[in-house]
């Protein structure tokens, strides 16, 4: 199970939209601290999104199980990139998706439910 932390300093995450929140994660360097914070803040943004809590969960447990597998171990930059790179390929994708498309939302839900930011191996 994942831990649920916040790093602080973030505001009223309640009220960011996905837009903001892919801004905020793009401007991101790819600590362990990074991806705690990126679990809370989409753990928040599913009270005002309901249509995309289901989404905003699992982009929520994919980050904090990545986190979880480098707390308190080194972190090399090209695994941080790389993961960091895949979190915002998905929000920038869920971003895109207009709300009707259940299809490709369901599509997406599932590759996000199977992928893992940590390196095979």
């Amino acid at each position: 199970m994942t831990t649920e932390r916040s790093t602080g300093g973030g505001g009223d995450s309640r009220q960011q939209t996905l837009s903001e929140l892919l801004r905020w994660l793009e401007t991101q360097k790819g600590g362990v601290a990074t991806f705690y914070e990126f679990q809370h803040r989409s753990l928040a943004l599913r009270a005002s999104n309901p249509g995309q809590a289901g989404l905003l969960r699992l982009l929520a447990d994919l980050s904090g199980r990545f986190a979880d597998l480098y707390d308190g171990e080194p972190l090399d930059q090209p695994t941080a990139n790389e993961a960091l790179g895949k979190l915002i390929g998905h929000v920038r994708e869920a971003g895109r998706l207009h709300p009707a498309a259940t299809g490709d939302l369901l599509d997406l839900a599932n590759r996000i439910g199977n992928e893992e930011l940590a390196p095979a191996g």
